[in-house]
């Protein structure tokens, strides 16, 4: 319903008022988006993110992801707050709705979810033709990279490592997983990020270990005592970039590409 009501609000605001409005960013990868469609200059305020800040040096810092600072964002007078939906803390988003801001919240759990949040930011934007051109980029180059095969490469994604921490198949890095013909092998953990032990990846015959470069250099070493996971014996671990993977922007197909590389050579 929230969703609906702004798209009839959008109807409704002229184009000269769309090219003037003053956007509050509250998550990086929504920021990102923003700078795709070349709307940098309407976007007043963001959260602390040192990459962001240098770009964006017009932009006040107003907090991090748990912790707004609403003062700052009412002194700002944005005309929309953009949220990340599930990520910034509900009880101070409610509290900028409660003080007459109009806050739209976004999904980033899905890859079919950035073609939709560029449409929302066009439409908003009054930059339609610009975003329909990200999506159609988009969805051509994933299908470009969808690897369709009869034996999926059985796939751990390392998120962390102490506690060791990997994914299920809730999100859109499982998605991705699927895309370049692997099979996350903890598809269906109960938790979204669950944690396992290394004991528990022995019967599970895993071929190939993707990390986050996230992770200390020498990841890799602490594998080497188990030569039993034939992604170890076959020396099959390889790192890939978390500001590609872990934000859902453009960029996102560079890490979409790095994940069906290492595939492929598992394979």
């Amino acid at each position: 319903m929230r969703y609906l009501s702004f798209i009839l609000y959008l109807c409704c605001v002229p184009a000269m008022a769309k090219d003037s409005l003053r956007l509050v960013s509250l998550a990086p990868d929504i920021t990102r988006n923003l700078m795709s469609l070349e709307a940098e200059s309407q976007v007043v305020g963001v959260i602390e993110h040192p990459q962001l800040e240098l770009a964006l040096p017009q932009a006040r810092v107003v907090g991090d992801y748990q912790l707004l600072n609403v003062e700052a964002i009412l002194a700002l007078q944005p005309d929309y707050v953009l949220v990340w939906q599930g990520g910034n803390p509900e009880a101070q988003l409610q509290r900028l709705e409660s003080l007459g801001l109009r806050v739209v919240r976004i999904k980033s759990d899905r890859l079919a979810d950035l073609p939709r949040q560029w449409q929302l930011l066009g439409e908003l934007l009054n930059r339609e033709d610009q975003a329909g051109q990200l999506i159609e980029q988009f969805n051509s180059a994933l299908d470009s990279y969808r690897v369709e095969s009869e034996r999926p490469v059985r796939t751990f994604y390392q998120l962390w490592h102490r506690p060791l921490m990997s994914i299920n198949n809730s999100g859109y890095l499982a998605e991705v997983l699927q895309l370049c013909g692997a099979e996350n092998v903890l598809a269906e953990a109960y938790e979204a990020f669950p944690q396992v032990g290394v004991e528990a990846l022995l019967a599970s015959d895993v071929e190939l270990i993707l990390a986050s470069d996230e992770l200390p250099p020498d990841w890799r070493d602490s594998w080497m005592e188990w030569p039993q996971i034939p992604a170890v014996k076959h020396d099959q671990l390889y790192t890939v970039e978390a500001d590609y993977l872990h934000q859902l922007t453009l960029d996102t197909l560079i890490g979409v590409s790095q994940v069906c590389d290492a595939v492929e050579r598992a394979r």
